[in-house]
């Protein structure tokens, strides 16, 4: 697949259902941006509705790189400061969707070196590996409503001791928010709701869910 057909399909998986000024900001005619759409439309990865573009299901798979048949890899943080908590918002454009902070380690990373890089880019704040603990392994399958595998996913989550909060920078996806804020949020992703609604202790759960995330 060419390059600028992989950027327009992770900035829509990043935010979907975009306008074409926006999702094809940085290029032009000479690229062929019109055509390299035309080719995502044709290959039913993407999709145009009331002038906005969204991912398909095999979109989505095809972003995460999901077609070699391989679970994807994340980990994400458990963050209390002050008696909040920190929780990413996933923008979608239709429908707001909330998990813990996470992002993929690069590949042939050390896992110390992924997990202070990740939470640095997330938060502004550069700890060091002694600062996460290892909570769980989470391996879940997210269905769509027609039964659909969206994706699925390997997540490993990590408690993070933070030692100077005043410094976190947030992000304009990353929220605090006190633990009766995330009981009301809607459309939470199951790690919020076992690592910190309900404090589940095992070390390794394996479960799907129905979502009508992106779509």
């Amino acid at each position: 697949m060419h390059q600028i057909q992989k950027t327009i399909l992770n900035r829509l998986l990043n935010k979907n259902n975009q306008k074409y000024s926006i999702l094809t900001a940085g290029y032009d005619f000479e690229e062929n941006i019109v055509f390299h759409l035309k080719q995502l439309l044709t290959k039913n990865l993407i999709k145009k509705e009331n002038d906005l573009y969204g991912l398909t299901v095999e979109g989505v798979k095809e972003a995460k790189n999901e077609e070699n048949g391989l679970k994807m890899f994340f980990v994400g943080f458990v963050c209390e400061i002050n008696g909040k908590y920190l929780i990413r918002e996933h923008l979608t454009g239709k429908t707001n969707f909330y998990n813990l902070p996470s992002r993929k380690p690069n590949f042939g990373e050390d896992i110390g070196n992924a997990l202070t890089r990740i939470f640095c880019e997330l938060t502004g704040l550069k700890l060091k590996p002694k600062n996460f603990n290892f909570l769980s392994l989470h391996l879940k399958t997210a269905k769509t409503p027609m039964g659909e595998i969206l994706f699925d996913d390997a997540f490993a989550v990590y408690k993070v001791k933070i030692e100077n909060a005043e410094k976190i920078k947030l992000k304009q996806e990353l929220k605090l928010l006190t633990l009766e804020e995330i009981k009301k949020l809607p459309n939470c992703w199951p790690e919020i709701d076992l690592c910190i609604v309900k404090k589940d202790s095992h070390q390794y759960l394996s479960y799907s869910f129905t979502t009508n995330y992106i779509l």
